[in-house]
């Protein structure tokens, strides 16, 4: 079973190990994602905080797609069942679409209480921007951009 989802890439790195048993040479590409998200905190049923990013080993040759990292990507999944009887998800191809900023959006100052831009809540694209343009801009301490 086949699915394509948007991921943020975070981190690609390839590997080339030797089974030293068997003399097999193990190729791949270990790598750590989102599925696109806004990113905001989160508290979780189980009492957990925040998003995890989940970790997974592709094909060695799919480095030569990768970009740049932290990137957003159009990724193509494969669904099978692992030696435990669960199911695994597994990035079988990837298409880059864009650059990706994250940038923190801090505490208004005091100073700025009371105004419009004090009492407005960050957008969500202040704090993750997948476009190809400029980093997204958190807001100042002064409130203003």
């Amino acid at each position: 079973m086949e699915t394509r989802a948007q991921i943020v890439l975070l981190y690609a790195s390839q590997y080339e190990i030797t089974d030293e048993s068997t003399g097999e040479i193990k190729r791949g590409v270990t790598c750590n994602y989102y599925f696109r998200d806004y990113f905001s905190a989160k508290n979780n049923d189980n009492g957990s905080k925040g998003m995890r990013p989940a970790k997974g080993s592709i094909d060695f040759l799919l480095m030569k797609k990768i970009k740049a990292a932290p990137a957003l990507y159009d990724a193509q999944f494969e669904m099978s069942i692992g030696s435990d009887g669960k199911p695994v998800l597994k990035v079988v191809d990837l298409d880059y679409v864009s650059d990706v900023y994250i940038s923190a959006v801090s505490e208004k100052a005091p100073e700025t209480a009371g105004t419009p831009e004090a009492s407005a809540e960050p957008s969500a694209p202040e704090a993750f921007s997948a476009s190809p343009a400029e980093p997204a801009q958190a807001p100042s301490r002064s409130g203003k951009k």
